[in-house]
């Protein structure tokens, strides 16, 4: 019994490297890191924002962003080099020129919905939480492509995996979130935010990368 045990705790993990296909283990472990390279642009976005408009509030917030970079960082140090690293840069850039009709719609609609919410918001103020929710988006979206893989991938080995996201990455939606104060957006435009994060993440799907920044491998 302790054998078969042995055998099958050996068997789940087994690197997904050698029983997933080159694309299939792209999908899995490299795109949602590109993505997530947009989340991370985007909070810096939300931390010098907060930190122009002087919101003497946020500042726990902005130092406890910038250490969870920090964390993000060394964790992915552990599983990437300099050239991985700039690939997803640089496709980040891709997936962002992909997906610019679906966040310039986004974001017309949040800011119409904040407009209506809050009508003495000054221009500043809004464009501040407007950096917020498209940040959120963006993590919200990965999470849900993060999920739809793992479902695909555990079919294919006939076993459970673990998350491919770092906690440091699912921690940084409270963070953002938490930016937003007493101005949060509409419940109504609150649900619908649903509709865009799948939208997003079934773009992530299709996503096609520059063939020169593909690493050889992305193994996590």
């Amino acid at each position: 019994m302790k054998k078969f045990e042995a055998q099958r705790k050996q068997q789940k993990e087994q690197k997904l490297s050698e029983v997933l296909d080159s694309e299939t283990l792209m999908r899995f472990a490299y795109v949602p890191f590109v993505v997530a390279q947009l989340a991370w642009d985007y909070a810096d976005t939300i931390v010098d924002v907060a930190s122009m408009l002087k919101l003497h509030p946020t500042k726990k917030l902005c130092r406890a962003v910038r250490e969870l970079k920090r964390q993000y960082d060394r964790v992915r140090d552990e599983f990437t080099n300099y050239a991985h690293r700039d690939s997803e840069i640089d496709n980040m850039y891709v997936f962002e020129d992909g997906v610019s009709d679906l966040f310039s719609l986004y974001l017309k609609n949040i800011e119409f919905d904040l407009k209506s919410e809050y009508p003495d918001l000054g221009e500043d103020n809004r464009n501040y939480l407007l950096a917020i929710y498209q940040c959120h988006i963006v993590l919200q979206c990965i999470y849900r492509y993060a999920e739809m893989q793992k479902v695909k991938i555990e079919k294919i080995v006939g076993h459970q995996i673990g998350d491919v996201l770092p906690k440091e990455l699912r921690r940084l939606d409270i963070l953002v979130m938490a930016f937003v104060g007493d101005k949060p957006i509409s419940a109504k435009f609150d649900a619908q935010q649903k509709t865009y994060a799948q939208c997003l993440a079934n773009r992530m799907t299709l996503i096609e990368l520059n063939d020169k920044d593909k690493p050889e491998g992305a193994e996590q």
